[in-house]
């Protein structure tokens, strides 16, 4: 069975669920004319269903597809994800196989978002990439402080990005910035919004 199709059938899935868990927004922007914007849905049992657009100049990505989370300690959730990709520009077509992981302990905090692209159709080739890795420290109250990193790496080129992280949480969600160095500078702003249930 294709994988467009094994994803359909997973969204299908997916959506049959009745109770959820949580809604999760998140809207990024950046100095590099990165844009991000994320919606996931958690159902009670751990499936999740997510659909997020990546922007940057000459592509533009649309990415549909869920996933499960699994816990195998308390403090880690780690969330297996496949998508459907559909890109505007030259007829992109394709999927994507992502692994998400959370970790909070102690003050500490970490998330990560790694994937690949395996191309369908379309001139854009088969890649990899880190969007994003953060890793903080609860320093006071509802301020964090860390280190933020990413990557991406198609047709044997490398675009690192590293640099401190700069944390606010409020009843709603975070605010966060980030300085990232690299082939291509970037500062980053971000807010997400949690809904439980």
């Amino acid at each position: 069975m294709h994988i467009l199709a094994k994803t359909a059938i997973l969204l299908a899935l997916l959506a049959g669920q009745q109770a959820f868990a949580q809604h999760y927004l998140e809207a990024r922007g950046a100095s590099t004319k990165y844009r991000y914007f994320d919606w996931n849905y958690t159902f009670s049992n751990s499936m999740i269903v997510d659909a997020f657009y990546i922007g940057v100049p000459d592509s533009n990505e649309l990415n549909l597809g869920g996933g499960y989370g699994f816990k195998p300690t308390k403090s880690l959730t780690l969330a297996p994800m496949a998508y459907a990709v559909i890109g505007k520009e030259t007829g992109q077509r394709g999927c994507k196989g992502a692994l998400l992981v959370m970790f909070e302990n102690n003050g500490w905090k970490a998330n990560a978002f790694v994937g690949h692209y395996e191309r369908v159709s379309g001139d854009v080739g088969d890649y990899q990439v880190l969007d994003t890795m953060d890793i903080s420290r609860v320093v006071h109250g509802r301020v964090e402080i860390g280190f933020s990193s990413g990557f991406f790496h198609a047709g044997g080129s490398w675009n690192p990005q590293n640099g401190p992280l700069f944390k606010f949480n409020d009843r709603l969600g975070s605010w966060y910035a980030s300085m990232r160095f690299g082939p291509q500078n970037e500062l980053r702003f971000a807010r997400t919004f949690l809904f439980p249930k």
